[in-house]
């Protein structure tokens, strides 16, 4: 081909095309690797039912036990930092507890993603200038907290009441630093009680811990609030010890209802036996091994804790939690879905045990509280049986243009053989169904029509707003819409993914915010509104909403911004007549009226009505009875009757 080239240009003409070739081959190597349209080699699609308020960890291993890839993780322990904050980990809990380092949420994950090869444990989170078993505030190391809380009505944290508590408008936390090797050198321990021994001890903390801190805090800067510098680094330290930690982060699912989640399964694993888990906690999920009067709140060492620790929440270490475990072939014909009845095993509560986070026989655990009663807890019932009585499922799907053979290399079209049927003790294998190789696809669609606005509930606006859109096209079933929240601009993949943070649904219900699950069976084109929760006051937000297919193909992604409104009673007490004639927000009396208006007032349009009424009347009256003892006696014998009344309601 270079024949006509003058020769002593001939040199160079061959280094001309090698560079050219070198920079075609680069330029589509690189476009395969970002087109986000292209269906995955294979996928597996994982299937259970939660109950509410499941903590959730789902990982895959090979069958000689190595750990390989985290699948999910629900947002309490990834990004909120449940396991792995201030405060000792037998301290009580309570709703939106913000300290106690919970240990036993997720151990057996915990464990074994740690022990992975070239894994790294995070840095462990102390108090600032406090002992660990003191939930107190004694010194300045304090700053706004837009989720935790603590409530200071005995009644109102107790385990029974959690639905009926609310955080309040404005709470203090301290967010903790990290412990230093020079903490560890002088011993910095936690108090820790011997259920067994019935003796308390101190237990020196080591320098890491198995989870992340929380990366939903940012430093404060003002001369008013005092987080430590550490707080600059809790976010990215947990990247960089878990890099997948923003991807694999889950909202917790909303209970009884059915859950799938895809996972495209990595180029380079090879074909053959695999091992998929999931761990499931449920905090203070008692029974009659696991409660509160066997793991009570804790007491011991007498100097290990001060009287707020020990008066307030509710001993939260009911069953511990359980592991169902799920062998499945890659490489294999057809696409076979395995699921499991029993539990694999579970946890302990044995924290400070040098085999703590090993699997423990499922021994204890309540297997069917349906037949119950309420006291033996959820169990292995915290995934629900299905109609066939399996409690975990995966299906091994092709996500390619021909399915693979037994070697993991594409066959050359045709109806596959059928796949074996493969089971062990623990597993069973429906009918698999033959897979014809699937023609191309287009790409999946855009959202259209995407805005948000302000909710119409003013008592509401400050958490929630709405969210409108109009149905992604697709060639392909729609799986799901995936809705994310930032408070940072939203301009590509990366900042969805690492920014952008899981949006939940906006409700008054018992169980909290959940995940927003938009509807999926949606015509193109058709209107999809819903309201999203769990949101800040104030706060300019950048709301990001993708379609994803049945082959975890992902549309491009359409963004709308939404500013909350402040809160309608942020800067007095909500309520104000009340905490006028008892003299504080936090008097027992005023807990009460205040759950009757959140329980009953809130949720109907004419309560919602009243309690608008008297938002606009109450601060003048407030004002006018608070410096009057006689009319703020007066007040509260009227009240009385009330508040008595309201303490017999649920």
């Amino acid at each position: 081909m270079f024949a006509k080239v003058p020769k002593q240009f001939q040199g160079l003409a061959r280094r001309a095309v090698v560079c050219a070739s070198l920079a075609l081959l680069i330029t589509v190597y690189a476009a395969s690797r970002v087109r986000g349209d292209e269906p995955a080699s294979v996928l597996l699609a994982f299937r259970y039912t939660p109950v509410a308020r499941a903590q959730v960890a789902i990982w895959i291993e090979d069958a000689a036990g190595h750990f390989l890839a985290t699948v999910a993780l629900t947002e309490a322990v990834a990004y909120r930092g449940i396991g792995n904050r201030p405060g000792a980990s037998e301290m009580n809990s309570g709703y939106r507890w913000p300290y106690g380092r919970r240990e036993g949420v997720l151990p057996i994950w915990a464990q074994r993603r740690a022990a992975a090869t070239g894994a790294k444990q995070f840095p462990r989170v102390i108090f600032q200038n406090r002992s660990e078993g003191a939930g107190t505030r004694a010194v300045s190391d304090y700053s706004v907290d837009d989720y935790y809380c603590l409530q200071f009505d005995t009644k109102l944290s107790s385990r029974d009441k959690l639905d009926a508590v609310s955080c309040a408008s404005l709470f203090h936390s301290d967010k903790g630093r990290y412990l230093t090797p020079d903490d560890v050198a002088k011993q910095y321990a936690e108090p820790w009680q011997d259920i067994g021994r019935d003796a308390g001890s101190m237990q020196p903390l080591p320098l890491g811990s198995l989870y992340p801190p929380r990366m939903d805090v940012t430093r404060c800067t003002t001369d008013d609030c005092f987080d430590h510098v550490d707080l600059t680094h809790f976010a990215q330290d947990a990247r960089d010890v878990m890099p997948d930690i923003d991807a694999v982060t889950r909202a917790t699912a909303p209970g009884e209802v059915p859950q799938e989640l895809l996972f495209s399964v990595p180029a380079g694993w090879a074909p053959g036996a695999y091992v998929a888990f999931i761990e499931v906690n449920v905090e203070g999920d008692y029974n009659a091994q696991w409660n509160n009067t066997t793991y009570p709140t804790p007491r011991l060492p007498d100097t290990g804790w001060d009287q707020y620790a020990i008066v307030y929440g509710y001993a939260y270490r009911g069953q511990p939690s359980v592991v169902y475990e799920l062998p499945f072939t890659l490489g294999g014909a057809g696409e076979p879905s395995l699921a499991v009845a029993e539990a694999a095993g579970r946890s302990s509560w044995d924290v400070w045990n040098s085999g703590y986070g090993q699997l423990e026989s499922i021994s204890l655990v309540s297997k069917d509280p349906s037949s119950l009663a309420d006291s033996d807890g959820s169990g292995v019932d915290r995934l629900h049986a299905d109609s066939r009585g399996m409690r975990f499922a995966v299906q091994v799907k092709k996500g390619t243009a021909a399915p693979l053979n037994a070697a993991g290399a594409a066959a050359d079209g045709g109806v596959p053989p059928q796949a074996e049927a493969v089971l062990d003790a623990g597993g069973v294998a429906s009918d698999p169904t033959s897979t014809q190789p699937t023609a191309a696809f287009a790409p999946v669609g855009a959202v259209t029509d995407l805005s948000s606005r302000r909710h119409d509930n003013p008592l509401r606006a400050h958490t929630w707003a709405i969210l409108r859109l109009s149905a992604a096209r697709s060639e392909r079933p729609i799986h799901d819409y995936e809705v994310r929240v930032a408070t940072e601009p939203i301009n590509d993949v990366p900042s969805f993914i690492r920014d952008g943070r899981p949006a939940k649904n906006a409700t008054d219900a018992a169980e909290g915010a959940t995940a927003l699950m938009l509807p999926t069976d949606v015509p193109e084109g058709a209107p999809i509104e819903a309201a999203i929760g769990d949101l800040v006051a104030q706060t300019h937000y950048y709301v990001g909403v993708r379609a994803t297919d049945d082959l975890n193909r992902h549309g491009p992604i359409s963004v709308a911004e939404i500013t909350t409104t402040a809160r309608k009673f942020a800067t007095v007490s909500p309520c104000f007549v009340a905490t006028a004639a008892y003299g504080s927000a936090l008097a027992s009396q005023v807990a009460v009226l205040r759950h009757v208006r959140d329980r009953y007032l809130l949720s109907t349009a004419p309560g919602r009505a009243i309690v608008a009424a008297y938002y606009a009347a109450g601060p003048l009256a407030a004002r006018a009875i608070e410096r009057h003892a006689a009319w703020r006696s007066l007040v509260r014998a009227c009240l009385a009757p009330v508040v008595a009344l309201a303490k017999r309601l649920p």
